[in-house]
C-alpha cells in the first residue's frame, strides 16, 4: 500500500524547476568540495549511492540542478545556482525522508566553509537551504549518528 503524501508538499522529480544532476557527477562536486579540512567525521561520499532523486520534493527557486546521494540513513544534496536568480527566498528543501531527527549542516562549496547548521524533523523534512551566489552541499544523517 502506497503512503499518501501530505497535503501541500509537492511531489518530486516533475514538479521542480530544476534539474537533477547524475550519481556519478554529484559524487564528484561532493568529493572537490570536501578537503580535509571541510570534511566532517562520519561523512564518506563513497557510501552513499545515487538514483534517491524522487526523494527530493522542493527545493528553493534559486536552484538550478541538484543531486541527492543516500546511504542507509545518511544523505548528501548538492545544489548548483541559478546565474542572477531573481528570488533567492523563500529558501528550504523538502525531502521525504523517514521520520526521526535529524541534523541538517550546509557547506558552502566555494569558500569550503560550513554556514549552517539545525536539526529537522523527518517524514518529511523541512529544512533551510541558504542562498550564498555558490554551490551548496547539504549533509544529513540522525542525530546522535556522528562518531
Amino acid at each position: 500500500m502506497k503512503k499518501p503524501r501530505e497535503p501541500g508538499f509537492p511531489k518530486g522529480g516533475a514538479e521542480l524547476k530544476c534539474r537533477p544532476l547524475s550519481a556519478g557527477r554529484t559524487l564528484s562536486l561532493i568529493r572537490s568540495a570536501l578537503t580535509p579540512e571541510a570534511r566532517p567525521a562520519g561523512l564518506e561520499p563513497e557510501a552513499l549511492r545515487g538514483g534517491h532523486d524522487p526523494l527530493v520534493r522542493s527545493l528553493p527557486p534559486w536552484v538550478e540542478r541538484f543531486g541527492l546521494l543516500a546511504g542507509a540513513d545518511r544523505y548528501c544534496l548538492w545544489c548548483r545556482p541559478r546565474p542572477g536568480p531573481t528570488d533567492a527566498f523563500p529558501s528550504q528543501m523538502v525531502l521525504d525522508i523517514p521520520p526521526g531527527r535529524f541534523m541538517v549542516d550546509i557547506l558552502d562549496a566555494a569558500t569550503r566553509t560550513w554556514i549552517s547548521r539545525e536539526s529537522a524533523e523527518g517524514g518529511p523534512l523541512v529544512a533551510g537551504l541558504p542562498y550564498t551566489g555558490n554551490a551548496v552541499m547539504a549533509w544529513i544523517r540522525p542525530i546522535g549518528a556522528d562518531p
